[in-house]
């Protein structure tokens, strides 16, 4: 099972980077600046920063050594939930063993 959840989670963040790529041919930089104009670009922005906390503090109840936790939890404000998704597969079996 764990074997399955880490291949559809690496397919999903494959299609993320993707993603992400296009929408930077797309639109460059210039196009953020254009997000954060409108109201719903600001509440995507604090959707994120709500769902990083979150995380973080999830990073911080698993993990045992509190500079091990900080050294996964920050750089996710920085490169978003890429790290969220490598901590993930790197960790999957921890959480799902400790049912």
């Amino acid at each position: 099972m764990s074997q399955k959840l880490k291949i559809i989670v690496g397919f999903a963040l494959s299609i993320f980077l993707v993603a992400c790529v296009l929408a930077y041919l797309a639109v460059g930089w210039s196009g953020f600046d254009k997000v954060l104009a409108e109201p719903w670009g600001l509440v995507t922005i604090l959707d994120l920063v709500l769902g990083v906390v979150c995380m973080t503090a999830v990073i911080f109840t698993v993990e045992s050594d509190w500079k091990k936790a900080a050294m996964w939890s920050v750089p996710i404000y920085f490169l978003g939930n890429i790290v969220t998704a490598v901590w993930i597969l790197t960790r999957l079996d921890q959480i799902t063993d400790s049912k």
